[in-house]
Formats: structure tokens, C-alpha cells, sequence
């Protein structure tokens, strides 16, 4: 009983530490839809004061720029976005991002988050996108994270 105890625990566990597989050494450049793909990263979060007391805010919020030498599928979907900063990750799903296309050649992933990290301290960026069903990742390391006021 106590075996089945600990093997029970031990896939909770590890089910709530799952953390997607990201290689952090992939760069910020990839091929997407068989066409050379660069992510820019921008984020920023708002310090202005607020009237009310009780008016939550999104404590960080992002433009993912993807710029392309050709144009980007038009099902081109956002799957996750990972943020890394020290030995600590934090991820957003894809259906709360909106891509937004600018153009053939630049599209974005713009989202808001209440993912609370050390704005003082640069991030690195993991960007997880569906190319026809494969799973592309792009990668910007040393973001960092601007005070709007």
C-alpha cells in the first residue's frame, strides 16, 4: 500500500512540475513554412498608479515580432510562450496570445500576463509555434523587460 502511495505521489508531482521542453540553445532565427523566420521580442510592464484599489493589473505584457523573407502561412498559430529567468520558467498557452499580421513579412504575438517576474532582471524568451502540425520553436535570450509610466 505504501508502494502505491509513493508512486501515486510521485506522478503528482511531477505532473505539476511539468515544464515544456524547450532547447534554450535554439536561436531566434528558425525556419518556418520552409522561409527563415526572426523573433524580436518587446516587454514592458505598466508602473502607473491606478485610482482604484482594487483594479488589477496585468504585470507583464509583450510583442513577439516575427519577421520573415517570405510570407507566413495564414494558419499560422501561437502554441506556447516560455519565459526563463534564472533556474525558474513560466509558460502561457497559445489560446491566450493574439497574432496579429502587420504585413506578408511581419507578423506578432502580443499577449498580457500576471506572470510575476524580477522586472529588474533580463529573461530569455521561448516561442513554440505549429508549423503544419510540427512544433517550431524561436528563442531570444537577454530581454529585457521595460517600466512604462
Amino acid at each position: 500500500m505504501k508502494t502505491w502511495v509513493a508512486i501515486v505521489l510521485a506522478f503528482a508531482l511531477s505532473a505539476c512540475s511539468f515544464s515544456p521542453q524547450v532547447d534554450w540553445k535554439q536561436g531566434s532565427l528558425a525556419e518556418l513554412a520552409k522561409i527563415d523566420t526572426q523573433l524580436k521580442s518587446n516587454l514592458w510592464t505598466d508602473q502607473m498608479p491606478k485610482m482604484a484599489k482594487d483594479t488589477v493589473t496585468k504585470n507583464l505584457n509583450g510583442t513577439l515580432t516575427l519577421e520573415t523573407s517570405g510570407s507566413l502561412p495564414a494558419d499560422l498559430t501561437v502554441k506556447r510562450i516560455v519565459f526563463k529567468q534564472g533556474d525558474s520558467t513560466w509558460s502561457i498557452d497559445g489560446d491566450t496570445v493574439e497574432l496579429r499580421t502587420q504585413s506578408e513579412n511581419v507578423w506578432e504575438a502580443v499577449f498580457e500576463s500576471g506572470i510575476e517576474l524580477n522586472l529588474d532582471q533580463p529573461v530569455s524568451i521561448a516561442l513554440a509555434l505549429d508549423d503544419d502540425g510540427k512544433e517550431v520553436w524561436l528563442v531570444e535570450h537577454h530581454v529585457g523587460i521595460d517600466k512604462v509610466y
